[in-house]
């Protein structure tokens, strides 16, 4: 049978890690970590019915209102508490409106780039966002973008040009309902292409699950059918430089790769 924290333990961890505990405590009763399946499909009500378990047993307090909003905390924040990996690592994936798996991957979700043998260059860069904006400007993605847009990075990273069409993209895909923080395009020698990304600051960062809608968004919503598709995501550290990285286009989260990484320091 699959091991479990005590309820010491789970006291120590975050309230969203909590649910996602007894969620995953749901959907694997009677499994072992031989036994347990690839994916497990479940709904917003299972993550209900969780969270109602877990205020009953004195878990949490009380429940959460947005679910999507837990989702979310393991697409961007931090990966999934160690009791639902020790079968290996597992990613919380939208599989339709409302509808979720826990699909075990190859690899944890949420990307550290920092741990994963990636030392690009520094590459100083001047900042040609006016000091009065930058001023104006908070700590979140859409800061990132507007330094990176201001200074062409997207087009120096690329190597061809590449303008913006549409910013915060909220569209439905074949598995669910997706945003994309902006989409760029622009024609690399004779090919057109159109350039998903995903930008992250703060408390936030990259992740597979983040790819994947990027990739699925460039195959299934471009606006011409059959564009190169050439996912990017953004990424400010705690240091202030942005990583923008380049992923594969493969539409099957455990195939996509990194192709591409700089590192850009802005003077």
């Amino acid at each position: 049978m699959l091991t479990r924290m005590t309820n010491e333990e789970l006291l120590t961890i975050p309230k969203y890690d909590r649910i996602a505990v007894y969620l995953f405590r749901h959907l694997t009763n009677g499994y072992s970590a031989e036994t347990m399946p690839r994916e497990v499909g479940f709904d917003q009500e299972t993550v209900r019915q969780a969270m109602r378990q877990a205020v009953a047993d004195g878990v949490i307090d009380r429940e959460v209102a947005n679910v999507p909003d837990i989702k979310y905390t393991y697409d961007a924040r931090r990966n999934l508490p160690i009791e639902m990996e020790q079968a290996g690592p597992v990613t919380w994936l939208q599989n339709g409106k409302g509808k979720y798996v826990l699909r075990r991957t190859r690899r944890k979700n949420v990307i550290d780039l920092g741990t994963l043998g990636l030392e690009p260059a520094l590459e100083p860069v001047v900042d040609q966002t006016p000091k009065f904006i930058s001023a104006l400007l908070g700590q979140d993605e859409q800061a990132v973008f507007t330094r990176v847009r201001n200074a062409h990075l997207i087009s120096t990273f690329l190597g061809f040009q590449a303008m913006a069409i549409q910013g915060h993209h909220r569209t439905t895909v074949s598995y669910g309902q997706i945003e994309i923080d902006e989409v760029q395009a622009g024609i690399a020698g004779s090919r057109e292409t159109i350039v998903p990304i995903s930008g992250k600051g703060g408390q936030d960062h990259l992740s597979w699950s983040q790819a994947l809608n990027l990739n699925t968004y460039g195959v299934q919503k471009a606006p011409i059918p059959g564009l190169a598709v050439r996912s990017l995501g953004l990424w400010r550290d705690e240091l202030n430089t942005v990583w923008i990285v380049e992923f594969s286009p493969h539409v099957d989260i455990d195939e996509i790769e990194i192709v591409k990484v700089r590192r850009f320091t802005f003077r």
